[in-house]
């Protein structure tokens, strides 16, 4: 079962095989550790035939298709997985929203991340990372405490890092139609206190956002990250009649020089869901995470 705060490991090499890297998922705003890495087909048939094999007619599949636990081992069976989760809501009817900050989460990841790679075994073992949203700020801060911090269990998070693939990370931002914004005006309606602080980090032109940018640039040079950043290409529909690019173009990409950059054709919900192997946005991921992997054992 997937736990909906902290880590969760969904694979595991076979056993007694050292895995070659540990990949952590990192999902973003109103997302879930599960929830957002899952395609949800409308009828049971669409199951991809692998998912089917030994249940005639769908009987008994679960209606929706984890793809870190179910696809993504056929492609990289040498590779832990993990995905991590927080409180990203901003709050619920007749209830108050968590109120921890960007920067308060990072820390959080990151000392999970430390408990977990607990041996001198386990803290050899490199580090990729694979988030969406407001999940790829989350690991851009806690990467830069990582990278800053002297003296402690926390420093080798950073140096073990090698890349981070991110989804939909709003770098510099949304527009006037931004998440923020979207979020606080929804959840004003519905909470007596909603996670601002939160919400706030997420604005245009945010100061939040400005430091843990300028701050990531140079832990990208100080570790030598790896960097793939995907944007989606199509719009997303919100009050039933608008449609938005939740995160456009230019606030997808940081802007290094090492960077590489990307797209998946889904609006920014469903550019974390994949239904089976063919799914073009499974095949982009997937394939960069493969060639970091070859890389590092390349050297290793």
């Amino acid at each position: 079962m997937v736990g909906r705060i902290g880590l969760t490991e969904v694979y595991r090499p076979p056993e007694r095989k050292k895995p070659s890297t540990q990949i952590v998922f990192v999902h973003g705003l109103f997302g879930h550790s599960e929830k957002t890495w899952s395609f949800k087909p409308r009828h049971r048939s669409w199951a991809p035939l692998y998912l089917r094999e030994g249940n005639p007619g769908g009987a008994g599949i679960e209606d929706s298709i984890f793809w870190p636990e179910t696809l993504l081992p056929k492609v990289l069976p040498d590779a832990q997985i993990l995905t991590w989760g927080y409180d990203a809501g901003v709050g619920g009817f007749f209830s108050s929203a968590g109120q921890s900050t960007i920067h308060e989460h990072a820390g959080s990841l990151l000392s999970d991340i430390s408990d977990l790679r607990n041996t001198p075994e386990l803290r050899a073992i490199p580090l990729i990372f694979v988030v969406h949203s407001l999940g790829g700020i989350i690991v851009k801060d806690a990467l830069n405490q990582s990278s800053s911090t002297e003296g402690t269990r926390l420093k080798e998070v950073a140096t073990a890092t090698h890349g981070v693939v991110f989804l939909g990370t709003p770098h510099r931002g949304s527009k006037s139609a931004s998440l923020g914004k979207i979020a606080y005006h929804i959840t004003e309606l519905t909470t007596s206190r909603p996670n601002i602080r939160l919400l706030q980090g997420l604005e245009k032109h945010s100061e939040i956002l400005d430091r843990i940018g300028d701050s990531f640039v140079q832990t990208i040079l100080r570790h030598g990250l790896s960097v793939y950043s995907f944007r989606e290409e199509r719009e997303t529909r919100k009050y039933k009649i608008l449609n938005t690019m939740v995160v456009d173009s230019d606030s997808a990409k940081i802007g290094h020089a090492s960077e590489e950059c990307g797209s998946i054709p889904a609006d920014h919900r469903d550019m974390t869901k994949f239904g089976n192997p063919e799914d073009i946005g499974f095949k982009r991921v997937s394939a960069q995470l493969r060639r970091w992997i070859d890389e590092i054992k390349a050297v290793s």
